[in-house]
């Protein structure tokens, strides 16, 4: 529908609501077109002036719910789906969203409660069970978390998204075979995405089985044309591998595509400290603060490098621009204070020193 007809339609609907004020269905229409287009203010506010004379309008309380779980006012959001759940319709999608919902508040057991009530509707849901296993998993508790999203993997093996959710947990349980032939899996159900192909090759590379890794993240790169990502974890593997200069070389490829993002620089900043090149390592960190200036972790790594080429003044000065960011960070306070403690102690001993001369 172009613009100018959706306009018109748009106008008829305010027309007949006006007109026949009664009618859910224009309401309906008309919110519907707002949400198309993603303009969920003036569709809340149509779907509140139907609530205004049909409170129990089952589809516009569970659509406004949705739209405040869409802009994270979650506490709203709860509010309406609470409401459509009160009307006693049977409705599974209603208790996964208000399940979602307290989860995102971290209400575990407002949450948990709300997927057992939508399981004992369809238990051969998996969308259930990937977010039990998802509200385990935020929790730490891995081991639920696995067995949940086998559950989903089961009832669903067509969907790549069952595969990866399983992976990322094993790969926090260290399990990176196992999650590197689920990766393998997604591979195969959605055409070579390099998305799951980089998966697969970090997987791979974390089971340090490094062959199949960099023939992953080669074609990867190959298959992606906006490959940052992929030659920034191609790189970390790389250095693992002792491969240093190949590392640094996909370092500087990843900068050439995105020159403005900061963390190639830091990365490479941090081999180049490794091998003890301070000054490259200086160059990269300089410009990552150019591009993130309020990054107190770099000013941190610059002042760590200005400690090793002996420039401890150099070094107190960064220090003091990472805790001007960070002024919680005790431990880096601690830091400073030991180098500025190291600063004096060697002015004092040079001061001895020229006295005895």
């Amino acid at each position: 529908m172009n613009k100018e007809k959706e306009l018109t339609e748009i106008e008829n609907l305010i027309k007949e609501i006006v007109e026949n004020p009664n009618n859910s269905d224009n309401y309906l229409s008309l919110a519907n077109i707002y949400l198309k287009n993603k303009e969920y203010d003036f569709a809340i506010n149509v779907y509140e002036s139907l609530l205004t004379f049909e409170p129990e309008n089952f589809v516009a309380l569970i659509n406004i719910g949705s739209i405040y779980s869409c802009k994270y006012d979650f506490h709203k959001a709860i509010n309406y789906y609470s409401r459509a759940v009160m009307l006693g319709v049977n409705n599974i999608s209603v208790f996964i969203n208000l399940g979602n919902a307290y989860a995102e508040i971290g209400e575990f057991k407002q949450a948990m409660a709300n997927y057992i009530k939508a399981l004992n509707i369809d238990k051969e849901n998996y969308q259930v069970y990937s977010a039990i296993a998802m509200l385990y998993q935020d929790y730490g508790n891995y081991e639920e978390a696995i067995r949940y999203y086998e559950k989903a993997l089961n009832l669903c093996p067509e969907l790549p998204e069952n595969h990866t959710n399983l992976a990322f947990v094993l790969m926090k349980k260290n399990r990176f075979h196992d999650a590197a032939m689920l990766f393998e899996n997604a591979l195969e159900l959605d055409n070579n995405n390099p998305k799951y192909m980089l998966y697969c090759a970090n997987a791979y590379s974390a089971a340090k089985e490094y062959d199949k890794a960099n023939q992953l993240f080669i074609i990867a790169a190959e298959t992606d044309t906006n490959a940052y990502q992929t030659y920034l974890c191609y790189a970390i593997s790389l250095f693992e591998q002792n491969r240093t200069e190949d590392a640094i070389q996909n370092y500087k490829t990843a900068i050439s595509i995105k020159p403005d993002a900061s963390n190639a620089y830091v990365l490479l900043g941090n081999i180049y400290c490794s091998i003890q090149s301070f000054k490259e390592a200086v160059m990269m960190y300089q410009k990552a603060i150019e591009i993130e200036p309020a990054n107190a972790n770099t000013y941190t790594l610059l002042g760590n490098t200005y400690v090793m080429l002996k420039d401890l003044r150099t070094a107190i000065s960064m220090y003091k621009q990472a805790i001007d960011i960070d002024p919680e960070n005790d431990e880096l306070k601690l830091i400073y204070i030991e180098i500025v403690r190291e600063y004096i102690d060697n002015d004092l001993n040079e001061d001895g020193d020229k006295s005895a001369a």
